[in-house]
């Protein structure tokens, strides 16, 4: 008996933009349920019991199965919906390519979205009171340097970052680099010395589903910039974003500026 897709998301997410967009590319037919991230709707035990402990979008559920992690979810969709081969690679060499960038955006460009996120979300959810230079600096030195290898390495002799037809790696950076472009958090004198990447961009960002599933974030954003709207969070965690200064957010733990109550926690549970 088939079952409908069922797709966990919301669309000011990055890693959700992109799945979303792979599944419009290949025509997969899928009910798409908003997770109102702005609640504290995916900090509850019964979300997190139910469909992923980190909280985090977006999350695929398949009747009784459910997978999470944007890759993942693409990865799962491609094998069962024998996708065209260039989205994951063709043969050996070109698979292992992908997935290298796959493993390499992870820890690189996906960090460097703290930029955005504490210049833009950050205030809205811990407050206006709190200083975020920290993470801002730290999340525009993880962008910027990942900006240089995007140019010089992914991109030096091709049009795609995997090869000259596009990939699930394409659509994982570009819609990272949809938050940045909608937030204003990359400066123009930036973009020039990235002109490979500006290309790349602005190729990947004319494809139609590319335009649909971006349309909120620049939207919203720019209500925020340009209007001062300011959205209601009642949210305490930030998935992801975590830097030196202010780590473990990737597990849903509640921003607690300079207190360190949580490693102590931790290290007096190890202590006999």
């Amino acid at each position: 008996m088939s079952t409908t897709l069922r797709y966990l998301h919301h669309p000011a997410s990055q890693p959700c933009r992109a799945a979303h967009q792979f599944m419009l590319e290949n025509d997969i037919p899928f009910e798409l349920e908003l997770v109102d991230i702005t609640t504290d709707i995916n900090e509850r035990p019964e979300f997190r019991d139910k469909y992923n402990p980190t909280g985090q979008v977006p999350i695929l559920v398949d009747g009784d199965f459910v997978i999470w992690e944007s890759a993942a979810i693409a990865f799962y969709l491609n094998e069962k919906f024998h996708c065209p081969d260039h989205w994951f690679g063709r043969d050996t060499r070109q698979r292992g390519h992908i997935q290298q960038f796959l493993q390499w955006y992870a820890y690189t460009l996906r960090l460097g979205g703290g930029a955005f996120h504490w210049t833009i979300f950050a205030p809205m959810i811990y407050g206006y009171d709190k200083d975020f230079s920290a993470e801002i600096k730290k999340g525009r030195y993880i962008l910027y340097e990942s900006l240089d290898l995007l140019e010089t390495y992914w991109l030096k002799d091709r049009e795609y970052l995997c090869g000259d037809e596009i990939s699930y790696a394409d659509l994982t950076a570009h819609q990272d680099l949809v938050s940045h472009d909608a937030g204003k958090i990359i400066p123009d004198e930036v973009w020039k010395k990235h002109p490979k990447v500006r290309a790349w961009f602005d190729t990947v960002a004319a494809r139609p589903h590319a335009k649909t599933v971006s349309a909120w974030q620049y939207e919203n954003v720019g209500k925020i910039l340009n209007d001062g709207v300011k959205f209601e969070f009642r949210r305490k965690t930030a998935v992801l974003k975590g830097t030196e200064v202010h780590s473990g957010h990737n597990h849903g733990i509640t921003y607690a500026g300079q207190d360190d109550s949580y490693l102590k926690e931790k290290s007096a549970r190890g202590t006999t």
